[in-house]
């Protein structure tokens, strides 16, 4: 058997060489595919400085764009459905293997009243983790513009109303499309502004890590 121990080793060496070269390859056409960020996806901004998204270039799973001026976020947004309301958590808008995808809760629609949107709090400060910071108020005020794109054209002016942090092993929001806003928010640990009843409500939801499994919440809709 002693004789077998170098040819055995060399060819694990070479199994792990290709092993190695096909990973590579494979994570790089996932970021290849699923980098929904990439500038050919922005034609040009217009005189207001908002995004000219091109869409066609986009999947149709893509129903929004959200982004927040002066942060890493800046992101498509997709929907959940009831069949596989977590689908997003692992893969990327093209249905690849990635790191997820901002997506809406599959009780509500871009449309709907009160919308909620989750997204990764990624290592790197991508996707949504920026949102976690907006517990300081400070951090709040001075990021104050989060645009969100709709795909039918229509464009969100928002701006944060209230930040929540909740422990989610104890605490779960419950969706109501017929909530009083104002109740919904009331008890945020930073109330910033009034929400307005007229107006879409949306939350933006990521993990934060004041304890194990916490989640931060921006609450933002359309100035009164």
């Amino acid at each position: 058997m002693k004789k077998l121990k170098k040819p055995l080793a060399a060819a694990s060496l070479v199994f792990i060489a290709i092993a190695t070269a096909l990973l590579a390859t494979w994570l790089s056409a996932i970021m290849e595919q699923g980098d929904m960020t990439d500038p050919e996806h922005v034609v040009s901004r217009d005189d207001e400085g908002r995004r000219q998204i091109d869409w066609d270039s986009l999947p149709e799973t893509v129903i929004a764009w959200v982004e927040v001026p002066g942060t890493s976020i800046d992101e498509p947004i997709v929907q959940a459905t009831p069949d596989a309301p977590n689908f997003y958590l692992r893969v990327d808008a093209l249905g690849q293997g990635a790191y997820g995808t901002p997506y809406i809760d599959c009780e509500c629609s871009i449309d709907s009243r009160f919308v909620m949107v989750y997204g990764h709090h990624m290592s790197d400060g991508s996707t949504f983790a920026d949102f976690a910071s907006f517990i300081d108020k400070g951090f709040a005020k001075e990021h104050d513009q989060i645009i969100v794109y709709k795909r039918t054209g229509q464009v969100l002016d928002l701006t944060p109303i209230a930040v929540d942090v909740v422990n989610a092993s104890r605490e779960s929001l419950v969706i109501d499309q017929e909530a009083d806003f104002g109740e919904m928010v009331a008890e945020s640990d930073l109330l910033i502004a009034e929400p307005s009843d007229g107006h879409q409500l949306l939350a933006f939801t990521t993990c934060s890590y004041q304890t194990r499994n916490s989640r931060t919440t921006v609450y933002a809709s359309e100035p009164n």
